[in-house]
């Protein structure tokens, strides 16, 4: 198991919260540097810039939200994180929430599982640098783009559901979780994953856990304070 840290708080604060937040990780020996896209600094973008930076740390998002970035768009600027990072990103993806794609996007929400699934297969080409050629139902991409220097990422979707996860195993190197417990993930999302993956010929699919944490002496005093 790796442990890695998220740089949430450090995105609220600015460019140069970010950037000494990966380095005081790094130093201190965390496994990963992860940051989330929100309405903010762009993830992408600032791990380009952390990449340049910190020799060691594997860094990832968690997650870019697929529907207001095009898959060729994204695999860009995944690739240029690859470029100036020596290869350490792990690009977490998900479908964000329906009323943020609707009501803040003004993009349809509609058939999510598809949606995936048809970014997924424009997605990993291109990565990969290979051409795109997709018309789907909810997405149509006929591309093909080049980053020198660059290796394709590990990508992990969010998934907390069976078709998700189902989506997870076959097409990608594993999921992210949000605030799911050591239960679940143990009888549900480690079983439902691997078996995707099994049945889809793939390794062992990689279950990148998040959870919020306080480190304390104080028990009952953090637990009235959360």
């Amino acid at each position: 198991m790796k442990i890695g840290i998220f740089g949430g708080a450090a995105v609220e604060q600015g460019l140069a919260a970010v950037r000494r937040a990966a380095a005081t990780a790094e130093t201190e020996g965390f496994a990963a540097f992860w940051l989330p896209q929100i309405f903010g600094l762009d993830a992408l973008a600032a791990l380009t810039l952390v990449g340049a930076e910190t020799p060691r740390i594997e860094l990832g998002t968690a997650v870019v939200p697929t529907y207001p970035r095009h898959p060729i768009t994204l695999a860009a600027q995944a690739l240029t994180v690859q470029a100036a990072s020596g290869d350490r990103l792990t690009l977490g993806i998900g479908l964000s929430h329906q009323f943020v794609i609707e009501e803040m996007f003004g993009y349809s929400f509609e058939k999510p599982a598809r949606h995936m699934d048809e970014y997924l297969k424009a997605l990993i080409p291109l990565l990969n640098g290979q051409p795109a050629d997709i018309d789907g139902e909810t997405l149509k991409v006929h591309a093909s783009i080049a980053v020198p220097e660059a290796a394709a990422p590990s990508l992990l979707i969010a998934a907390l559901g069976p078709i998700m996860l189902r989506l997870a195993g076959e097409q990608c190197d594993g999921t992210i979780t949000w605030m799911t417990g050591p239960k679940t993930v143990e009888s549900f999302t480690v079983p439902a994953i691997s078996a995707a993956a099994t049945s889809a010929g793939r390794p062992a699919p990689r279950v990148a856990v998040g959870l919020p944490i306080c480190v304390t002496d104080d028990t009952p005093g953090a637990r009235s304070r959360a």
